[in-house]
């Protein structure tokens, strides 16, 4: 497999993580077929998305397949396909089935000495800032504010280019709907001793005859060995023409003993500004311990300290009250 169509995988592969390779079943005549996912229980006690859970337990568990591949095209020229769906189930003690997929990712593209171009559902621009933070089970809400720096957008246009250590991307989202089109741009900038800084800048219309949105967002990491630190800060404006103000902040820290068991933590605070007043999307603190049996299988346990002061919610909050959480867990990926 040479360097371009190592290239073209690995961008299928930034928009999914499952904690082993893909499967390789075709290879012939330059054309690369894999395939993934993850089996995954997760079980949630004590609160489910902050509220108290009136029975024993609450049922969060997924199952993900993913079908990537790269063809080349000529000695300068490949191209890329990936799609991913995903499916939940009913928490419940019955037989009642999910029996429907969720489409996460579907787009293709074109991978050249230029970077690679992709068009379809996928991650915008900012959200390789969003991810230098979002490490834990529960991270991830930087991406979240508006839909211009969100990930798994429709219609999205995505240029990446790798220039040594700069790691570039831009994004526009075409709607069908009148004035709602959107952009991105973002760029992580990594030194030869592991520090990484990030900056990303989204923005967008709301619609016809209605306001603008936009959001910054900065983050910093730095690896060393085993140790993963991270932080990230996000603020814009969900409304230009109104009072509509959000700020975020996440901070993160892995670290891995080398026999498979990892120790992560986390804290993150979301905030909106609505008609004047602040109000909490989220605020908690986690701790997880994991522990991978090998490459394929790991199990995990986290707990969640909900902070967030349950008469001070957000009109969309990530935690609809003030209850913690237990998740116990158990992925097997492929």
């Amino acid at each position: 497999m040479n360097n371009k169509t190592l290239i073209a995988l690995a961008v299928a592969a930034a928009a999914v993580s499952t904690g082993a390779s893909a499967a390789n079943v075709y290879s012939q005549d330059g054309t690369e077929l894999n395939v993934g996912g993850r089996a995954e229980f997760r079980g949630d006690f004590i609160g489910n998305g902050g509220e108290e859970i009136d029975g024993t337990m609450a049922n969060n568990s997924r199952f993900r397949l993913n079908i990537g591949g790269t063809t080349q095209i000529n000695d300068s020229l490949s191209g890329f396909g990936f799609y991913e769906a995903e499916q939940g189930v009913v928490s419940s003690g019955d037989s009642t089935p999910e029996d429907d997929f969720i489409q996460r990712y579907m787009f293709a593209g074109l991978q050249g000495e230029f970077g690679a171009i992709s068009f379809g559902r996928q991650d915008t621009a900012a959200v390789q800032i969003s991810q230098m933070s979002d490490v834990t089970e529960f991270s991830g809400a930087q991406k979240t504010f508006i839909d211009a720096s969100n990930e798994q957008l429709n219609n999205t246009f995505l240029y990446t280019g790798n220039f040594d250590a700069l790691a570039l991307k831009a994004s526009y989202v075409a709607s069908s709907e009148a004035s709602n089109d959107s952009y991105g741009i973002s760029g992580i900038y990594t030194l030869p001793m592991g520090l990484g800084f990030g900056l990303g800048y989204s923005a967008g219309d709301n619609g016809d005859n209605e306001g603008s949105s936009n959001a910054i967002i900065a983050g910093v990491n730095y690896t060393l060995d085993s140790l993963y630190l991270a932080g990230t800060y996000t603020t814009g404006e969900t409304d230009d023409r109104n009072s509509s103000d959000f700020n975020g902040m996440e901070f993160a820290a892995t670290y891995g003993f080398g026999n498979g068991l990892t120790l992560k933590g986390l804290y993150q605070k979301t905030e909106v500004d609505e008609n004047g007043n602040t109000y909490d999307k989220s605020d908690f603190f986690e701790l997880t311990t994991d522990y991978a049996f090998n490459k394929s299988i790991n199990a995990y346990v986290s707990y969640v300290l909900n902070n967030i002061d349950k008469n001070n919610l957000a009109s969309n909050p990530d935690f609809a009250s003030d209850e913690d959480t237990l998740r116990l867990g158990l992925k097997y990926s492929f």
